[in-house]
């Protein structure tokens, strides 16, 4: 027998819920009905984000449908006992006066018109699948109604109950029927009660007439009860009901499907904010809207929090109607993409760290060859040589060419991996020096994890007081994190004095990465300008297939990517993701900058020419505070003392001219 689909539900933040029963659910194997136990979905408490649907056995219709994981809320208990099952605290899961009054009203009518059958009994059916109403049928049901009570309690079976029936249409579960009707948590309304009872014939959205009556009939039961008094009886009578059926919400597609294949029939509860999971989704549809006049169909956004890595907003791709070969079906957070200039900030800072470079140190900007591979800039040009960080401000790709053969490629991918890239699967030789220029392929969801990463060991510096916890490395996540006991002194064993990264040379990259001169690939950079401080890295994949934008502040960090889930690639790619960028910080709230950690930097000597630690024959000289490990950098090879001869047309030294000359 096909069995029913299981519902998976996304959440925001905040809400609880308990872990949800097993039911069982009828399995036949040659004509005996066998228990077959599935994990129930639960009930999703508001507010709610998303409802996946799955279709229901071979039925063609689509079903929607939730499960149990908090306490129903009274009224409901009030009117659900009221109408379907007065004695259901009292009976070991069959009314024998149900019964009998179901076969004397069967015989006055010369049809079946009760069934008797109690909730238990009902529950029984639901889980079995099967429909029929015969003598067989019914002592089948009485059976397994005895067993359910003898396994759960009254108020699991409730739960159960309302979490699996029908409700009309094809709207399962009772949280998912007060949000198809109303447009609002089970826990505001009662008279969904009533709506199981003929499921297939009344809902809100038809048969308006008899579901009023139904209803009337439940509250004048109510008032006779003393549940209702007068006054409420007369109100309620006089509220009119709902109109057709509501959408479901539609926040967080992608973030679903994704969740649901990982953790499929579970009760999810994410960060995600859904204020600005709305905002974001709008965003990220209407700059693709824009950008489909260019033949550019799909984009991306995430943001998330920098102190815990929690997602905050999730916009796996566009979701405004489109055809379906655009591809917005796929989660392009979790698609690997051809990584461009992305990378360069790490490879900068790890230069940095190791005393490779100093920022202001001059990097050779000139033509090159490499087995072959000719780097070129996105201008086409060539600058002689350049400072490190306006070659990090502007994203030259010769002089990071160039770094990356200094610093070794093999190296850098050890480094990326301790910082959470996960998608470097082939040897340095398959990368080679393209490796920097985005020959390897990357995740917006690996890469701003780890700007985030970046962003969180330096934010905690003055925090640790200079000493560095492994574990603010770490990726995103789009759960509520875990909270860990804080550390509270400078002698816990989960500080090391030992970085991945020291701060100072991630603060040098933010100052870089957040300076005014925008990249040059980015030619109409001074729109992006933003009142909030943010260090930014674009990068666009070869042949226009894949423009990225990831900035951070140390509260947040957002990424985007624009493209086509394709791979089609276009010529008016570059900069597409910039904009939506800076639109998504100008949602978020500003803060301070980062603090210089200056127990890490010491003030040198810096040729003002050549950007190197200055040699006693340098004649401008500035002092700057560096970086610890710059110390370890060379003197400036450009200014040196040079013997001439008296008429100071010729180079000379002790083998030619005389010492005292």
């Amino acid at each position: 027998m096909p069995q029913p689909s299981i519902q998976v539900a996304i959440t925001e933040a905040g809400t609880s819920a308990m872990a949800p029963p097993r039911i069982p659910l009828g399995d036949r194997r040659g004509g005996v009905v066998y228990p077959v136990w599935h994990r129930a979905p639960a009930i999703i408490s508001r507010p709610l984000l998303y409802l996946i649907i799955f279709g229901r056995g071979r039925a063609s219709r689509r079903t929607y449908r939730t499960g149990r994981a908090m306490a129903l809320p009274d009224k409901f208990v009030d009117c659900l006992l009221t109408y379907e099952d007065k004695r259901f605290f009292y009976h070991p899961g069959i009314d024998p006066a149900a019964i009998f009054r179901a076969i004397r009203l069967n015989g006055k009518a010369g049809r079946v018109v009760s069934g008797g059958s109690t909730l238990t009994m009902q529950l029984a059916r639901i889980a079995r699948g099967n429909q029929d109403r015969t003598f067989y049928e019914k002592t089948i049901e009485m059976c397994w109604a005895l067993f359910l009570e003898t396994t759960y309690s009254k108020q699991e079976i409730l739960n159960l109950y309302a979490s699996h029936a029908p409700f009309g249409g094809n709207v399962i579960g009772l949280e998912t029927a007060a949000w198809r009707y109303f447009g609002r948590s089970a826990s505001e309304l009662s008279t969904l009660a009533v709506l199981p009872n003929s499921p297939a014939l009344i809902h809100p959205g038809r048969n308006r007439k008899q579901l009023k009556e139904k209803r009337d009939r439940l509250l004048a039961s109510l008032q006779k009860k003393g549940v209702l008094e007068e006054t409420e009886y007369e109100l309620a009578c006089m509220e009119p009901l709902p109109e057709a059926p509501l959408p479901l919400p539609n926040d967080a597609p992608h973030l679903l499907e994704r969740l649901a294949a990982e953790q499929p029939g579970q009760r999810i509860q994410t960060s995600v904010r859904q204020a600005l999971q709305r905002q974001t989704q709008a965003l990220v549809n209407r700059y693709a809207r824009e950008y489909s006049s260019n033949h550019i169909y799909n984009l991306a956004a995430i943001v998330a929090d920098v102190e815990t890595g929690e997602v905050l907003a999730y916009a796996g791709n566009a979701t405004y109607p489109a055809d379906e070969r655009r591809g917005n079906q796929v989660d392009i957070i979790t698609s690997p993409r051809s990584t461009g200039s992305i990378l360069k900030p790490f490879l900068y800072a790890g230069m940095l760290h190791d005393g490779l470079l100093l920022p202001s140190m001059l990097v050779s900007d000139v033509p090159l060859n490499i087995n072959g591979f000719s780097p070129h800039n996105y201008n086409k040009t060539f600058y002689g040589a350049v400072p490190a960080h306006v070659a990090i401000e502007r994203s030259l790709n010769v002089p990071l060419v160039r770094m990356l053969s200094q610093y070794n490629t093999g190296r850098f991918m050890s480094l990326l991996k301790s910082w959470g890239m996960t998608t470097l699967r082939f040897s340095e030789e398959h990368y080679g020096a393209s490796l920097i220029l985005g020959g390897a392929e990357g995740t917006l969801w690996d890469l701003s994890g780890m700007y985030a990463s970046m962003s969180r060991v330096l934010k905690h510096y003055r925090t640790y007081n200079g000493r560095y916890n492994p574990a603010d490395i770490h990726p995103l996540t789009p759960f509520p994190a875990e909270r860990k006991e804080p550390i509270r002194s400078l002698t816990d064993s989960r500080l090391t004095d030992k970085a991945l990264l020291s701060s100072a040379a991630l603060w040098y990259t933010f100052e870089a990465m957040s300076a005014l001169n925008r990249p040059e690939e980015e030619a109409d950079w001074q729109q992006f300008e933003s009142m909030k401080r943010i260090a930014w890295k674009t990068g666009t994949s070869y042949g226009g297939r894949d423009a990225w934008a990831i900035g951070t502040t140390p509260r947040y960090v957002v990424g985007v990517w624009a493209g086509n889930a394709s791979g089609e690639g276009r010529p008016g790619l570059t900069g597409n993701a910039a904009p939506v960028l800076f639109d998504l910080f100008s949602l978020l709230p500003g803060g301070e900058w980062f603090d210089l950690p200056y127990d890490e930097t010491l003030p040198l000597a810096i040729c003002r020419n050549s950007g190197h630690k200055a040699s006693p024959y340098c004649e401008q000289t500035d002092t700057l505070y560096m970086p610890l490990s710059g110390n370890n950098t060379g003197i400036c090879p450009y200014h040196k003392l040079v013997h001439l001869s008296a008429d100071g047309r010729y180079r000379v030294n002790s083998s030619c001219e005389s010492v005292d000359r």
